[in-house]
């Protein structure tokens, strides 16, 4: 008698992994890795600066810089189409 009755869905959510397809999601994506990977940049720079090795900071920086690359060409190709 407490059984709950079927969903039926919920239209106000958006179904699972539709978000990466979302234009405002690639853009906000893309600005952050690009962010990350001027920061890291500048930990590079400072490092060199001060005579720290700045191995792990260039890898770092190497990686967000491929992901902010990927994501904004993504994002470019979703626009054009």
């Amino acid at each position: 008698m407490s059984d709950r009755p079927p969903r039926s869905g919920r239209p106000h959510r958006a179904p699972h992994g539709a978000g990466l397809e979302s234009p405002r999601i690639l853009r906000f994506l893309a600005v952050l890795f690009t962010v990350a990977a001027a920061g890291s940049l500048v930990l590079v720079v400072l490092d060199r600066a001060i005579g720290r090795p700045a191995a792990g900071d260039v890898f770092i920086t190497a990686l967000n810089s491929l992901a902010a690359f990927v994501l904004w060409r993504k994002f470019s190709e979703q626009a054009r189409t």
